[in-house]
């Protein structure tokens, strides 16, 4: 078994753009076979997709192995695509290729189309001289698949989607486009979870502070970079979080500028990261000032992916909020 060494060449980009409306919605429409003087090319192709990668977190590593199952060597190209809702928007899926010859990961040029009923990214996998197996013999491409929802700094503040179709189809390259193989493979985009844990029903203001945990979960099998985990809170508050030695440490209040708006604070920070499978727990101490007014307040968690210079703009999910009954001064005697 080896992997495939892949480069993208001008004239395979022209050929990708003549294919491109045959990868709508995971089938290929191609011509009939040419006819063929001697057998012809013949292929199985086997997809190891992730079920699952993170809504807005970093790719997630698979492979597709193509197999000659003829009698004489053959070259082929590999065809690529995704299938998701209306609400994706342009740089939210990536996919990429590890070059073999230096290890590194590397673009694979994939075409945005908004349809009528639903978005594509479709592109062609290929090298100058396409890739060549000998009858019998086995190619693995070492691939990753990502939902980003926006480029670095810069993410998709609204839209999305719930699971993304991939299409692999393997070509000969002969002339002809006939897909001698192709399979779909649903995967779900599964979004971080944040939530606040035994957070007090009642606060004095002016008195002593309320204690809770912060929990931001990662359940996807997907890295994230660019992260701000947020608790909003009232503008009255004052909100510490307990550092690894036991020590208290406040937070800065920040704003979005818009009036009206709530307050927040970043617990670990505006552009902290957390590891697929990994549970992150901030031990949260607030407080909240004599003036503030007596009745209901509300403390909110959410996640931030890939922020801008506005706060709190950038691929958004929030949890459920609480609420906290602000007693008078008084109530505290």
């Amino acid at each position: 078994m080896s992997i495939a060494r892949i480069r993208r060449s001008r004239r395979t980009a022209v050929a990708a753009a003549a294919v491109g409306t045959a990868l709508l919605c995971g089938a290929l429409a191609l011509p009939a076979p040419a006819a063929f003087a001697v057998e012809p090319p013949q292929a199985t192709l086997s997809v190891e997709a992730p079920d699952s990668i993170g809504f807005a977190g970093r790719p997630v590593e698979f492979t597709e192995t193509i197999t000659n199952t003829g009698t004489q060597s053959t070259t082929y190209n590999l065809v690529l695509d995704t299938t998701s809702d209306l609400g994706t928007p342009e740089h939210a899926i990536t996919i990429d290729y590890k070059d073999p010859a230096d290890g590194t990961w590397k673009a694979f040029p994939l075409e945005f189309n908004r349809g009528d009923h639903n978005v594509t990214y479709s592109g062609l996998l290929s090298w100058p001289d396409g890739l060549t197996v000998p009858a019998g013999g086995e190619v693995t491409v070492a691939l990753r698949i990502g939902a980003p929802m926006g480029l670095p700094h810069d993410g998709a503040s609204n839209g999305g989607f719930q699971s993304v179709a991939l299409h692999s189809a393997v070509i000969a390259r002969d002339g002809s486009w006939v897909a001698l193989d192709q399979k779909t493979r649903t995967i779900k985009a599964e979004p971080l979870i944040t939530s606040l844990s035994e957070v007090p029903d009642e606060a004095v203001a002016g008195g002593d502070p309320i204690e809770f945990d912060a929990v931001l979960d990662d359940p996807t099998p997907s890295d994230y970079v660019n992260l701000g985990n947020v608790l909003f809170t009232d503008p009255h508050a004052t909100v510490q979080v307990r550092d690894e030695d036991g020590s208290w440490r406040a937070l800065e209040k920040v704003s979005n500028g818009i009036p009206g708006d709530p307050v927040g604070v970043y617990l670990q920070g505006r552009d902290s990261g957390i590891l697929a499978g990994d549970t992150t727990v901030t031990r949260v101490r607030v407080s909240y000032d004599a003036t503030t007014p007596a009745g209901a307040t509300r403390l909110g968690p959410c996640v931030f992916v890939n922020e801008g210079a506005v706060p709190f703009r950038g691929t958004t999910t929030c949890g459920t909020q609480s609420t906290v009954q602000i007693l008078p001064p008084t109530a505290a005697s």
